[in-house]
């Protein structure tokens, strides 16, 4: 590769978009956009998971799989049915020991214990976003009701069914008052059961309520992010492909084609114009919002993990689109397309899919860097983004040296 060449192709970009001021234009209603964001959104004022929805998932956790985690497993409601996820506490995520959750999730953890000759108890833990102590509150008026039914059950299976109290009547507003049922219940329970008996068949209740030690949702970071990765997505995805097209219509490409530059030539000049706009621009962006990001290490990795997956997209888009409609309604459809599968694979669970977007690891390293809580696990983002970025620019890379200027 000649330098020279590569030289005179990257002025010809820089020439091309201060002739078309479009781009240009765009780029700074981004800046302004981040200023007004820094401006007249101030950090302690930013954060907040009501803003966004509040809790979308809610884990139930148990020590050991015992019947009451069945009748639990087996009463979910529909309307819970793709949100309620049991795992064992065993099995939780943890950083240092400690079991950690993801942004806009909640948890009941279920801790049973059963000494011989005492009643058996069972604790439970209501983890819900720190601020927001209702975030949880379908979950546990589904859980303290199902819970109710299953000591119900079990107490009938053991006992005579004629002498255990039916169940209330629960209200779907939950104004039934938990403890004074349950200990209502226990003594009906005692009364109807013989003397001498054993231990008592319905174990204590103990419920706590706490606070998640992670940070809320901060809605200003997430307002960032989005900013960030859409200006890596105008740059890579949007300008590329349309003025490559533009310049196959107008026959540019093909003179360029004949030129003593090479495909590959051509293909780098690209390869370096465009991801350099499109990361000095997040950079801007980013810098505004938080300046001191700008000497995280780990940033800069995700701009360019995430912008070379832009860039191989878009360079593919621009690679099979014919004209500058096709390039831009086929960045739009693979934009859609792309969150369309990324909303149905969160909503119902299904795993592996989604791994294989970069929109799926971009956003959750650069919030991570822009919020500044990164862990182990956006390390591992980020390495699926690389790898990514790599894959998308071979394609990229192939295709063009096929047909890219024809």
């Amino acid at each position: 590769m000649r330098w020279y060449i590569i030289r005179a192709l990257l002025a010809k970009e820089v020439q091309r978009h201060l002739a078309n001021r479009g781009g240009i234009a765009l780029a700074l209603l981004l800046v302004a956009a981040a200023v007004l964001l820094s401006v007249f959104a101030p950090e302690e004022a930013a954060g907040g998971t009501g803003m966004v929805g509040g809790v979308h998932h809610c884990f139930v956790e148990f020590d050991r799989p015992t019947s009451l985690v069945e009748h639990l497993k087996e009463n979910v409601p529909k309307e819970l049915a793709g949100q309620v996820v049991f795992r064992p506490l065993a099995k939780a995520d943890t950083i240092d020991g400690v079991i950690v959750y993801p942004t806009g999730t909640g948890a009941i953890q279920i801790r049973q214990v059963n000494e011989p000759g005492q009643r058996r108890a069972v604790h439970v833990s209501v983890w819900h976003p720190d601020g927001d102590p209702t975030a949880l509150a379908p979950y546990e008026a589904w859980f303290w009701r199902e819970s109710r039914r299953a000591f119900a059950e079990s107490a009938r299976r053991k006992l005579s069914a004629a002498g255990v109290p039916p169940d209330p009547d629960f209200d779907p507003e939950g104004h039934w008052l938990l403890t004074e049922a349950h200990k209502r219940f226990q003594d009906q329970v005692e009364a109807a059961r013989p003397k001498g008996a054993g231990p008592p068949v319905v174990p204590d209740l103990e419920v706590s309520r706490k606070g998640l030690g992670g940070k809320v949702l901060d809605f200003r970071a997430a307002i960032a992010t989005g900013m960030v990765v859409f200006a890596l997505y105008f740059a890579c995805v949007y300008l590329l492909p349309t003025l490559n097209c533009e310049e196959r219509e107008r026959g540019v490409l093909l003179a360029q084609a004949l030129s003593p530059a090479s495909p590959a030539e051509i293909l780098g000049a690209k390869f370096l114009f465009y991801p350099a706009v499109g990361v000095g621009l997040a950079a801007v962006i980013a810098g505004i919002y938080k300046w001191a990001v700008l000497s995280s290490l780990f940033f800069w990795l995700s701009l360019l993990a995430v912008g070379g997956g832009f860039l191989g997209i878009g360079m593919t888009v621009a690679t099979l689109a014919r004209t500058q409609r096709a390039a831009f309604l086929g960045g739009m459809c693979y934009l859609l397309s792309v969150s369309m599968v990324l909303l149905i694979c969160s909503t119902n669970g299904i795993p592996v899919v989604s791994y294989l977007a970069v929109e799926y690891h971009g956003p959750r390293i650069l919030h991570a860097a822009l919020s500044g809580d990164v862990y182990r696990y956006h390390w591992l983002h980020l390495l699926g983004a690389l790898g990514l970025a790599v894959g998308w620019l071979t394609a990229a890379g192939w295709l063009f040296r096929r047909r890219g200027w024809q």
